[in-house]
């Protein structure tokens, strides 16, 4: 039989599985034997190597363990170049070692199976079918270059991901990994792609259900990332529940299903951690004393939990704030990362432009597994780009919308990370300037001045420095503070009101609707049943101590008080 050379670029593998599929994803060594069993129907594998990026095999402490125990050559590639993510450059590494291969170390290799689906592949493939040998592809359907799809030329046969690993669960919906997809309207289902659109009118996008991969990280549970990661995770689930608390049980089967045993161990161990360090508010209600009936909610007040949220909506506003000008995808490094991370910060935990800058790609890379952000690389001008773009309908892109999002975050930012002795409610106007120009963009006035005139915040001077002092009791700051059950799930900007100009209040039937009784229609029966609403009843004492009377009287409460006045 002939020999057969296996090359896997495991970050496209990867990266395929995360955004095409939900729930957890398969096992590492499950994925590799699947591959690496199709391989095999061909031949003898005489040659595997598997390439991956180093932010990989950080998410994945497994990868190296199934690499050796399926015998494969590990081939790890260096992403961060001056504090910045590089992808796509697994495909260089590998088109070297197969043209070493095909043209002198393994001339006598045959069949040649490369697991990828990226279009810079093309000149590989057409130079291994020169020589008169067999190229076969093994690549997710959605993440296939066209160019790889259409032309028998450049293989002999393509694999499809979705067959060799049946048990993922592959539901979501992307734009193929190649730029001929660029500027195309994505539509919510196959049928609806299907069905032929009108010209001037796009179709809906499909909103992308939250999902964590069933990865088990290296960080430790008490490290400052797993922490940013838990408190994402705990505010996606809690905002599209639309609920202030969620039970630990519901919570983590939420996130993995109770087979991955791993997966909620660890799970498990970082919120236990949160817990501890106090970024994490768990409370038993009633009598429950079981663990998984805690109630958990991200504690706003926490410096680590303030900082992380508060970059967490300035990356994705953003985003929105820079697509919404005509322009549908955006580069990630140069029109959002390197923006933010100019802006300097006073105070937090991220100290200095690099830290900063390391934790905007942090975040970034939290909301891109989340859903929030979908992602793909192009190429231009011979280099690869990271083109972003937020989902729409997603929980956290809806959260993120809201109209004072940013002015309260940064509000709850400033007083967790002042000192203390500090006033904590009142924040510089030039730090407005500072942090959120970039982010709300020429809209930035417009947002504090209708801020302003909804009641979120006021004007106030400190000293001899202009500022604003925040409404913490206001309806839109308690909602982006964790009272979650007041999202609607749609973004509705309030009207802006002329200055000095109260709300409208409610009709008295919103208030409280009650049926029209003959004493109310005078006057004095209006004012009574009115005070009657107002005032709360109090409430009587039963069936402890002395039955439903006073202690040993044997009346209730209407009797003594009629045997008193009739005395």
């Amino acid at each position: 039989m002939p020999d057969v050379a296996l090359l896997i670029d495991w970050e496209n593998v990867y990266y395929t599985l995360r955004q095409h599929t939900t729930g957890p994803l398969p096992s590492t060594l499950s994925i590799l034997q699947a591959i690496l069993q199709k391989a095999a129907e061909f031949g003898p594998v005489r040659v595997k190597l598997a390439i991956f990026g180093q932010e990989v095999a950080t998410q994945d402490d497994t990868l190296l363990m199934a690499l050796e125990f399926t015998g494969m050559e590990p081939i790890a590639v260096a992403q961060r170049m001056s504090g910045r993510i590089l992808k796509g450059r697994s495909d260089a590494v590998l088109i070297t070692r197969a043209l070493k291969l095909l043209y002198k170390e393994r001339q006598d290799i045959d069949y040649w199976f490369i697991v990828s689906g990226d279009r810079d592949l093309n000149a590989l493939c057409k130079a291994i079918k020169d020589e008169d040998k067999h190229v076969y592809l093994i690549a997710g359907d959605k993440s296939l270059a066209n160019e790889l799809r259409d032309s028998p030329y450049l293989r002999d046969d393509v694999f499809l991901l979705e067959d060799l690993i049946p048990q993922a669960r592959w539901t979501r919906t992307a734009l193929r990994a190649d730029d001929t997809q660029v500027d195309k309207p994505q539509a919510p289902a196959e049928a609806l792609r299907r069905t032929p659109q009108r010209r001037g009118r796009l179709p809906v996008r499909a909103r992308t259900e939250p999902h964590v991969p069933a990865v088990v990280p290296t960080a430790s549970p008490e490290s400052d990332k797993e922490q940013r990661r838990l408190a994402v995770l705990l505010l996606d689930q809690l905002v599209s529940l639309h609920a202030r608390a969620m039970s630990r049980g519901e919570f983590v089967t939420s996130v993995v299903p109770l087979s991955e045993k791993e997966a909620s161990s660890v799970l498990e161990q970082r919120i236990d951690a949160g817990i501890e360090q106090g970024t994490v508010l768990a409370k038993l209600e009633g009598r429950a004393r079981a663990k998984a009936k805690q109630m958990l909610a991200p504690n706003m007040s926490a410096p680590l939990v303030a900082e992380t949220f508060f970059h967490l909506v300035r990356v994705l506003r953003r985003i929105d704030t820079v697509t919404s000008k005509d322009t549908r995808r955006i580069p990630a490094v140069e029109a959002v990362l390197d923006p933010l991370s100019r802006a300097d910060q006073p105070g937090g935990l991220a100290r200095g432009r690099s830290q900063r800058r390391l934790l905007l790609e942090t975040l970034f890379s939290i909301a891109e597994e989340r859903g929030a952000i979908q992602t793909e690389q192009v190429e231009r001008d011979g280099r690869q780009i990271t083109m972003c773009w937020l989902a729409e309908g997603h929980p956290l892109v809806v959260y993120a919308r809201q109209p004072a999002a940013s002015i309260v975050h940064l509000f709850n930012f400033v007083a967790s990370t002042r000192a203390k002795g500090e006033r904590i409610d009142w924040v510089n106007q030039a730090l407005f300037a500072e942090l959120l120009s970039r982010v709300e963009g020429d809209a930035l006035e417009s947002t504090m001045r209708r801020a302003v005139e909804r009641g979120v915040m006021r004007a106030e001077e400190h000293g001899k420095k202009q500022g604003f002092v925040v409404d913490q009791t206001h309806e839109e700051a308690r909602t982006i503070l964790g009272e979650f059950d007041r999202l609607n799930g749609e973004v509705r900007t309030a009207p802006a009101l002329p200055a000095g100009e109260l709300p409208a209040l409610p009709a008295p039937a919103e208030i409280a609707p009650a049926e029209t009784t003959p004493a109310a229609s005078t006057p004095e029966g209006a004012a009574a049943t009115n005070a009657a609403t107002l005032v709360p009843r109090k409430r009587t004492r039963r069936g402890r101590r002395g039955g439903r009377g006073r202690r040993g009287s044997g009346q209730g409460p209407k009797k003594a008080a009629t045997g008193e006045a009739a005395d």
